[in-house]
This record gives structure tokens, sequence and C-alpha cells, in this order.
């Protein structure tokens, strides 16, 4: 695009590239020069926000576990690039609990290993119906003191990315992990990295 003796291109995926000259530019000598280029230039940004690059996107599955409902539970959680490689393979053992509480931490352990790592556009999968009804479409109310306190976790952790979507689906992966986070202490919490093996963080 030519704005006077300026040129700008702005590529496909919106970003724009110009030359260093622009403070050259000042509103006394191209007032109305500057105007139609700081116009372009945020126009570009808009379009550069609404298309997510591959690497601020990945999936997250999630799954939690419990063995008795209440029983020695645990939540399990699983980051996939848009490519479908693994990234991240997340456990913590969550102590006595119930199913559904179990769910729901896992449904915030995956997200807050989203954003820890600069994820800034999610698609969840979970096979909780109760989960993701709340949480996309508010129904089912919360009654449980816990599961209130998780499911107000879930909404804040949510609000912070530029775009959330939640499916219903089971993910073999993560309830491979929610297995494992079972035998776990209560707050004990593994972490795999692709191609780094895993870590252990405290309780």
């Amino acid at each position: 695009i030519r704005v006077d003796d300026l040129f700008i291109n702005i590529n496909l995926r919106g970003r724009a590239h110009h030359p260093p000259l622009l403070h050259l530019f000042t509103p006394e000598r191209h007032s109305e020069s500057v105007r139609k280029l700081f116009a372009l230039l945020a126009m570009a940004r808009r379009e550069d926000r609404s298309h997510p690059k591959p690497q601020d996107s990945c999936t997250i599955e999630f799954d939690g576990a419990s063995r008795g409902n209440p029983g020695r539970a645990g939540a399990g959680a699983v980051l996939r690039a848009p490519d479908n490689t693994v990234l991240f393979r997340s456990r913590e053992g969550l102590g006595s609990a119930t199913n559904n509480v179990a769910e729901y931490r896992a449904l915030n352990l995956g997200l807050e290993t989203a954003l820890n790592n600069g994820f800034r556009n999610v698609r969840v999968q979970g096979d909780s119906q109760l989960v993701c009804k709340q949480q996309v479409q508010g129904e089912w109310a919360t009654r449980h003191p816990k599961m209130a306190e998780l499911c107000g976790q879930a909404h804040e952790l949510m609000s912070q990315f530029d775009s959330c979507d939640i499916q219903h689906e089971f993910n073999s992966e993560a309830d491979a992990q929610a297995s494992r986070a079972t035998n776990l202490a209560e707050g004990e919490y593994q972490e795999d990295i692709a191609g780094r093996g895993y870590g252990r963080r405290g309780y």
C-alpha cells in the first residue's frame, strides 16, 4: 500500500512491514499521511490478532479419576500442538475427592499449563458432560462448595485467553494421565515435557 511517499506491505496474515524512517513523518510535515499510516497499521494489528498463530494455539485434553467416588483421586491434562504432537502431559494427586471435583481440577490444570507456557488460543476437550455444560452453556447449578470454587477458577482462567472453545469429547491420553495421578500424594505434581522427560514440583 502506498501512502504518499511511504510504502507499507501487509501480507495475508495481517502483519505490517514498514521502513525504519517512520519517525521522519511527523504530524507537522505530513499530518494527513501520518493519520492514514497509523490507521492502516492499526487495521493490520487487528487483522493479525484475528488470525491465531500456530505457536499461540494448542488443544487441551483433560480428565479426572477417582477410586471410589469419593476416593483416591487424580487430575490429568495433555497439551497438543496444532499438528497433534503432544507438548505437555500433566498429572496431580488430589487425595480423597469425587470424580466431578477431579474433572474440574483437571480442566484447571490444563488451562494453567497452557497459560504458563504462553498459549493464547486454546481448544479444550473433556469427557465430563457436567464440566463442559457448566463452562460452555452455564447449565447445571454448582452447589458443592469445592465445585463452586473450582468452577470460578475455571472461568477466571478461561477469561485470560484470547479464545477458548470447549468440546465434549473422550481423550484416552488424558484418561491415562488421570489414572496415573491417583497414585500420587495429595498436591504432588508431575509434568512430562516433549523431549525432556518429567519433573516433580512440591506438595
